[in-house]
């Protein structure tokens, strides 16, 4: 799933050069996750995938393609492997397909209809020992088209003599709040998160290893990478950052015992950091310019990608720093986007005052005025605020080439 908001063309990596970074750090990353989880000790015995696999339902073909070649790879290393549809692979009318389906002429159980499935004695395992291991297993399928069609969950419950793994995608109850890309999600009913499974593998929240029931053994995996600067790890690093740590859950499954829940971690990622923001309320642009010197002088991995936002800028502050010297110290890292959040000059809302504003206030005026959503507000705002820095990063390269 690729979905981070700084996407830059021109890999590190040449075989993948004119590619958008992010897209190949992604695949890089399932390729090493697959890798790891074949020669893992000791040996996984089975793969399930909670939805969202994909960002759309009509995701392109390279992307379709490289989920094929992890299927692939997991089969040959004789692991089964289980998906779901998510809220993202879901399309808004039935006449269109799931793009998981295509995984099935691989052998992997895909459920992606309006119901639940019970999956159970149809593994089939070159090896007898793994086969022998998973002959009690009984995986419990609830897709995100099930759970938006409010089917009649009562006979979904887990059988007598199994291990049981209810596999679903959404929100439990009382997770009100939007995800990190803006979205909300159907709510799965409590009540079946309390029938007794022996593991709940929940997909949708990106934070890895939420638990949002206690005493029971249901956990979000979360994402195997940041996929927008929402999900960036605080910079310097802080203690229980919930970002902080990106992979897979490791859960070893015994008949009548606890489900043991470790973390299988992503690691070598590239770092996606939101750094300490600047007040610029009281700074003039030569105390701002040893601000951001000292911000982006603080020990950041050369191949990180990095938010800085600067707060309370007044606009003949902004025009006044220097923005060749900005521009260098944006190149001490893979990416740095900086965001500059300027100051209000006027408490009047009148035309001619906020039409001689700065462009950032112009389009802040422009939301308030048409949309009342507090939170539609803010994930607009901040839309519109890539797009007038981007621009603007834009006509900054243009003066320096034009030596002005």
């Amino acid at each position: 799933m690729m979905a981070l908001t700084t996407l830059i063309l021109g890999s590190d990596n040449p075989v993948a050069a004119g590619r958008y970074v992010r897209e190949v750090d992604i695949e890089e990353t399932v390729k090493r996750m697959t890798r790891d989880l074949g020669h893992a000790q000791p040996a996984v015995d089975m793969v399930v995938i909670a939805g969202d696999l994909f960002h759309r339902s009509a995701p392109y073909p390279r992307a379709i393609s490289f989920a094929a070649k992890m299927i692939r790879s997991l089969r040959n290393n004789d692991i089964p492997v289980v998906i779901i549809d998510g809220n993202h692979e879901t399309a808004s009318t039935f006449l269109i397909g799931s793009p998981t389906a295509f995984l099935r002429e691989l052998n992997a159980h895909v459920v992606n209809g309006s119901n639940y499935e019970v999956l159970r004695d149809c593994w089939s395992c070159r090896s007898t020992e793994r086969q022998a291991r998973l002959s009690k297993l009984a995986v419990h399928a609830l897709p995100y088209r099930a759970l938006r069609g409010k089917p009649d969950l009562t006979g979904l419950r887990p059988i007598p003599g199994y291990m049981n793994v209810l596999l679903t995608h959404g929100r439990v109850s009382g997770m009100s709040e939007l995800n990190s890309l803006h979205h909300t999600a159907y709510t799965i009913p409590s009540d079946v998160l309390l029938r007794g499974w022996d593991y709940i593998a929940l997909g949708d929240w990106h934070i890895h290893r939420y638990q949002p029931l206690k005493n029971v053994p249901a956990f979000y995996a979360g994402s195997l990478e940041a996929l927008n600067f929402g999900e960036a790890v605080a910079y310097p690093l802080r203690t229980n950052d919930t970002y902080a740590v990106h992979g897979a859950l490791d859960v070893r499954l015994h008949l009548g015992e606890p489900a043991d829940v470790q973390s299988f971690l992503n690691r070598d990622i590239r770092p996606v950091l939101r750094l300490e923001p600047i007040d610029a309320i009281d700074e003039n642009a030569k105390t701002l310019m040893d601000i951001l010197h000292v911000r982006l002088h603080n020990g950041l991995p050369a191949h990180a990608i990095v938010l800085l936002e600067v707060n309370n800028i007044l606009p003949q502050v902004w025009v006044q720093l220097d923005h060749a010297g900005i521009a260098k110290l944006r190149k001490l890292v893979r990416r740095c986007d900086i965001r500059w959040n300027f100051q209000r000059t006027t408490s009047s809302h009148s035309n001619e005052a906020v039409f001689g504003a700065a462009l950032d206030r112009q389009w802040e005026y422009f939301l308030e005025q048409r949309e009342k959503n507090s939170t539609e507000l803010a994930w607009y705002k901040d839309e519109g605020m890539k797009r007038v820095d981007e621009a603007r990063r834009i006509l900054q390269a243009v003066y320096a080439q034009e030596g002005e």
